[in-house]
């Protein structure tokens, strides 16, 4: 029978395959005395077929699926909740960390035939960003590797269940900062792209920081084709340092010579993630500013219109506030897009994760 992830935290004596790398696996099957190919049949039947007990793995001998079981758990992340956008844009996900730990939540993204799981790295968040809701929670742990790749297995699920092609696109951008918690989030990453994992291409996948800009750099020595996306959200550092702490270690300036590294390093440009604030960072002044602060940079910036969260009451620019801002920034030269806030209604846009389920046993 299937075991629950969270109860396998309690049961020591097993050892959980998807806190694995592939290579580890593989020495744990060989040192079984298993042949070199077992591994890949094992990580396909996990990560492509997502099964969750051995019992289903049916191109390997009884033997070894009875040996495995008494060494071994596959156990899925289970589903806690799960809630459908009435604009079918969105879906989020609370799945149960165990304990007293309680949800992490994520999302799924429809847009044309993208299917976008935007992932969590983190439990809360210890930067502080004003206009975000999990900020509110303080840091409270990292996800595990089995705890990030977990999300995407149940997102997967949902999606063969309703007929649907799986996930095409990653992003890390929900719940916490991922490049703060490296290790696990390469880790994971490493799956997600394998040819025997998931086979998403770098040019799918986008992380997202705050700037932490020694983590950008540890990021530039792994050679990955992933996107960068950089939280910038205003135009000076005054006003940056209000609103996300972070600045007043790595200040604006700092960002923007580490995006034209990346680029000069990966050829991508580095996406500016700018949140609008109506009246705040939207005026013709910000637009100049911006124009001066990005003009050399190869880069584009993606304007964002501050979701409702429970740490502030800011302004929500309308969408003609938001397409003359873009077109203000335009006429200045920049690269722009808007980006669409989907599943809002809820809570599962930008800014928006972290207290639904948090703390809680959600149900489906």
């Amino acid at each position: 029978m299937p075991e629950s992830l969270g109860n396998l935290k309690t049961m020591n004596e097993l050892t959980f395959l998807k806190d694995l790398t592939f290579a580890e696996i593989r020495d744990r099957l060989t040192g079984l005395g298993e042949p070199a190919f077992r591994a890949k049949q094992v990580i396909k039947w996990i990560y492509q077929k997502r099964v969750d007990s051995f019992d289903a793995m049916d191109n390997i001998p009884k033997t070894s699926r009875l040996r495995y079981r008494e060494l071994f758990s596959i156990a899925k992340l289970p589903v806690a909740a799960c809630i459908e956008s009435r604009n079918r844009d969105a879906v989020k996900f609370a799945f149960d960390l165990g304990n007293e730990d309680g949800a992490v939540e994520s999302v799924l993204l429809y847009d044309d035939d993208r299917r976008t799981a935007c992932l969590s790295s983190q439990l809360g968040c210890g930067l502080g960003c004003v206009f975000c809701t999990t900020a509110t929670l303080g840091f409270i742990r990292n996800l595990t590797q089995a705890e990030i790749i977990g999300q995407l297995i149940g997102i997967n699920d949902y999606l063969a269940a309703h007929g649907d092609k799986l996930v095409t696109n990653l992003v890390f951008m929900g719940m916490g900062e991922a490049l703060s918690n490296f290790d696990n989030f390469k880790r994971s990453l490493d799956i997600m792209m394998a040819e025997d994992g998931f086979n998403i291409g770098g040019r799918r996948i986008t992380v997202s920081t705050a700037g932490v800009v020694p983590s950008i750099k540890r990021l530039m020595q792994e050679d990955l084709n992933i996107g960068l996306a950089i939280s910038l959200n205003t135009y000076s550092n005054q006003k940056r340092n209000t609103i996300m702490p972070i600045n007043r270690k790595h200040p604006i300036e700092e960002l923007v010579t580490i995006a034209c590294e990346y680029f000069n390093k990966t050829g991508r440009r580095v996406t500016f993630e700018y949140v609008v604030i109506d009246g705040e960072n939207n005026t013709p002044q910000a637009a100049d500013s911006l124009k001066r602060l990005l003009k050399d940079v190869t880069c584009k910036i993606n304007l964002i219109p501050v979701n409702p969260c429970l740490s502030n009451d800011f302004g929500i620019p309308s969408d003609s506030s938001i397409d003359r801002f873009s077109n203000q920034l335009h006429e200045r030269g920049l690269s722009v897009t808007i980006r669409k806030s989907r599943g809002r209604d809820i809570s599962g846009a930008c800014g928006q994760l972290g207290r639904s389920f948090h703390g809680t046993k959600a149900h489906k």
